[in-house]
């Protein structure tokens, strides 16, 4: 049986620290859904440009370009997900259907805000990083969630029984991930490529 994975982690940047405080300390501050083997592809409402924390649209995640990259000691967990085939490519077809939309989808800022006072917000093509996991997951029934994709923060998904953690420690050491610390790769500033 195929797994899809849910990747959770939580930086130092400012963003992070005042979810963190918002959501009352839990483990982690930001969700992304990985699919592939070896986790290769890894999606989520993240940042644009690793050096602004805005615009925050869906992107497939630049790891070799990410904040994680430059701080490769940030704490991260890594849960499986057994999905049954039929599930698995209707979570990546619905990813795929999600990317082709471009810039319709846009990260909920009033959504983070109202989750960390546990009030739900639905708003068609915004979304924050643990609500866009949980609402594929939900949607392509292989997660049933305990109430609502836009009251799910990161730290719930420890708490999911149909979830297994497959890993928990620093990125660097994460599975799949290891060679990106060996690369050097430098930080992507908006509208100029990486240095090779």
């Amino acid at each position: 049986m195929p797994s899809v994975y849910i990747l959770l982690s939580r930086t130092k940047t400012l963003y992070s620290r005042v979810v963190r405080l918002a959501e009352g300390g839990g483990n982690y501050t930001h969700a992304s859904l990985a699919l592939g083997p070896g986790c290769s592809r890894v999606y989520s409402f993240s940042r644009k440009y690793a050096q602004l924390p805005l615009p925050s649209p869906l992107v497939r995640e630049d790891v070799p370009g990410s904040y994680m990259a430059r701080h490769p000691q940030t704490p991260c967990a890594l849960y499986s997900l057994t999905v049954t085939g039929g599930q698995y490519d209707a979570v990546s077809r619905r990813v795929e259907e999600m990317l082709s939309g471009g810039v319709k989808y846009r990260y909920s800022l009033l959504g983070s805000a109202l989750c960390a006072l546990d009030i739900a917000h639905e708003r068609g093509y915004h979304f924050f990083c643990s609500q866009f996991v949980a609402s594929v997951l939900s949607e392509c029934a292989a997660l049933e969630l305990p109430r609502s994709p836009s009251l799910i923060r990161p730290s719930d998904f420890e708490l999911m029984d149909a979830l297994t953690l497959a890993y928990a420690g620093p990125v660097c050491e994460a599975p799949g991930v290891e060679d990106i610390f060996e690369k050097g790769e430098p930080y992507a500033l908006p509208g100029k490529a990486r240095a090779n």
